[in-house]
């Protein structure tokens, strides 16, 4: 990898071809203990009839949606990176193994958290949700089988978007944006015409963000998150707030700096860069800045450039790797999938063992609060290493035999 001040922080076996980036785990930690904090105060809202404790909060409500945009930085990032470093030492990118490879990391969770929350879990009785404020999800609801499909396919955004929030499957709108940017991702890379195709898609986005902005500001068609989707406008503005292949595209721009030692880097590297960033970037996290149709561009830039640090930086200023990272950054997905599931069995367990304390004044008992998030962390962390260790893992050796270059500690098995 040479000996310039980039590479240091990776660690590179030329022998296993494998690339592993310190600190990476550290990333998807902090993304999905964002995402498990903000769907907490979230359900505490929900299932509390109302009672609005922390959610109310600009900075709580934000914390989950940012905490995305990091897992889809880190994921254009990674992902392109590794296409490059295929391209660079086999002369060629095996599309084919792409795809084996990402199926094979996100099918075998991703249709045990659909399959069950579509047909298992809404049968459980502590596992009921409150139906006025995350609706139902069963062969009885209107438009099922529609859902089912979309579900099952890669668009659970496009069954969000139609249909609204449904109990244990609508987080999983993120893992159908990240393949559908794995659909495309590969082919803009390789394109004969880089520099074309990025033209172009650039424009697309440009005009989209300019034609939201039109409506935002002088049509006023949007006026708050509560849009009717049962109007062309009400349904792409929804698509295309959670359509974030802007932030991956982000990410894959500082993969693209990193693998080309782009002259740029020493300067994205220097402390006091550093320092001024991440500054900002804790203002604008605790006033909750939001630009109109760039919000989560914007906070991508910011990722984007964390992660180019810990990646090539031996100077960073963040340090996250660490036996702990490293362990809740395998098990980060299952984390992610598995944490609705938890919420809701305790809320219910909660509600039905401490009815008449869980509320006093209009607030939230704390003591139970520091319960709820003590259970919360801890049995969703115990539930997805038992699914890493025991569900996920054979997928993933059988994953690593189609790796030409790796990104793990695992040594690719050929």
């Amino acid at each position: 990898m040479g000996s310039g001040p980039c590479s240091r922080p990776i660690i590179f076996t030329a022998m296993s071809g494998s690339i592993y980036f310190k600190g990476f785990n550290g990333v998807r930690f902090i993304a999905a203990s964002a995402v498990i904090v903000h769907h907490l105060e979230e359900y505490k809202t929900v299932f509390l009839l109302g009672r609005e404790d922390l959610w109310a909060r600009p900075f709580i409500y934000q914390l989950g949606r940012q905490g995305v945009s990091l897992f889809f930085v880190l994921s254009g990032f990674l992902i392109t990176y590794l296409l490059l470093a295929e391209q660079q030492r086999t002369g060629r990118v095996d599309i084919r193994k792409f795809y084996i490879r990402r199926i094979l990391r996100i099918w075998p969770l991703y249709f045990l958290t659909v399959l069950t929350g579509l047909f298992v879990w809404p049968h459980v009785r502590l596992l009921q949700t409150p139906t006025e404020f995350l609706g139902q999800i069963g062969p009885g609801v209107a438009h099922f089988w529609t859902q089912v499909a979309l579900y099952c396919s890669i668009f659970p955004n496009v069954a969000v978007a139609l249909y609204g929030a449904a109990p244990m499957v609508s987080h999983t709108w993120s893992i159908g944006v990240e393949e559908q940017f794995y659909l495309m991702w590969p082919w803009l890379i390789l394109s004969p015409n880089p520099k074309r195709t990025l033209q172009v898609v650039l424009s697309v986005v440009v005009l989209l963000a300019g034609w939201f902005l039109y409506e935002r500001f002088v049509v006023r068609a949007v006026y708050s998150s509560d849009l009717n989707r049962d109007s062309l406008f009400g349904f792409l503005a929804y698509f295309l707030a959670q359509f974030r292949i802007g932030c991956m595209a982000i990410g894959g721009a500082g993969a693209w700096l990193l693998f080309r030692r782009h002259p740029v880097l020493p300067i994205l590297f220097r402390r006091d860069v550093q320092l001024g960033v991440y500054a900002l970037l804790g203002l604008a996290l605790i006033f909750s800045l939001k630009p109109t149709g760039f919000n989560y561009e914007f906070y991508a830039l910011f990722f984007c450039f964390a992660i180019l640090n810990l990646a090539g930086n031996p100077h960073s200023l963040l340090k996250l790797d660490n036996p702990l990272t490293r362990f809740m950054g395998d098990i980060s997905y299952g984390l992610y999938m598995y944490h609705p599931l938890v919420l809701t069995l305790l809320l219910n367990l909660f509600i039905r063992t401490w009815p008449t304390s869980l509320v006093a004044n209009g607030q939230v008992n704390s003591a139970l609060t520091a319960a709820l998030y003590t259970t919360t962390f801890g049995l969703t962390t115990l539930l997805a290493w038992l699914s890493y260790r025991f569900f996920e893992q054979p997928f993933l050796r059988l994953k690593d035999r189609f790796a030409v270059v790796a990104s793990s500690r695992r040594a690719p098995v050929h």
